[in-house]
């Protein structure tokens, strides 16, 4: 994968889609072959390297039972409340804080049970940005959320990953149309490969996907 590029992983369910989130993040170790971040073996790489190198934000947006700022604080420890505060503007997540009745100290609750599926996301968005990854693992969320929040979402997520290497286990036709390049498993193997144009073009499992996907949008 080229760096600084947005890459989708599709296919159907159980193709192998999340063994790429586990084999980037070392949640899986490969039982043959390596996994470069760069030209280094991520096995090579202490924890502490690997999850300041390597982010991965998961479909349920995971919180801790602490504060707003105290969550986003776990992507980078040393990060000030105006470093926390300047993330979420620069994330254009501002209008959202503001409606929280604390701000960034607003408590979000066992599982971050006070907020909203999408609005966990819009957290753990924030808790990546302030990591500054070279490698962002997007596991994209599959629950329906509010138009509103689904804006700002999307919103966050172009800030987040502009110019970084994002790989996003892709759920959605309009990440797949948005990537560089998609990455189409079948049966834990890379079928095809190109961009949204080349591979929508020419019979296979993309223009099937991507068929299916359109009807069920209709």
């Amino acid at each position: 994968i080229e760096a600084q590029t947005r890459v989708a992983v599709v296919g159907e369910t159980g193709s192998g889609k999340t063994t790429f989130a586990k084999l980037l993040t070392r949640l899986m170790d490969p039982t043959r072959g390596r996994v470069l971040l760069g030209d280094v073996p991520l096995a090579s790489l202490s924890f502490a390297s690997l999850r300041s190198r390597v982010v991965m934000v998961p479909q349920d947006g995971f919180l801790f039972d602490t504060t707003v700022a105290d969550n986003v604080r776990y992507g980078r420890p040393d990060a000030t409340d105006d470093d926390i505060q300047l993330a979420f503007t620069e994330l254009g997540l501002l209008d959202w804080l503001e409606t929280l009745p604390d701000g960034i100290r607003t408590a979000v609750g066992e599982r971050g049970e006070s907020l909203s599926v999408g609005e966990k996301q819009l957290v753990a968005i924030a808790r990546a940005y302030v990591a500054d990854p070279d490698l962002l693992v997007l596991d994209e969320a599959t629950s329906a959320v509010d138009p509103a929040t689904e804006v700002r979402l999307a919103r966050a997520l172009d800030s987040l990953t502009r110019g970084r290497t994002t790989l996003t286990i892709a759920h959605r036709l309009s990440t797949a149309e948005a990537a560089d390049e998609v990455l189409v498993v079948d049966k834990g193997v890379v079928v095809q490969r190109g961009s949204h144009a080349e591979l929508v073009a020419v019979p296979g499992v993309y223009a099937d996907l991507h068929a299916s996907w359109v009807n069920q949008s209709r």
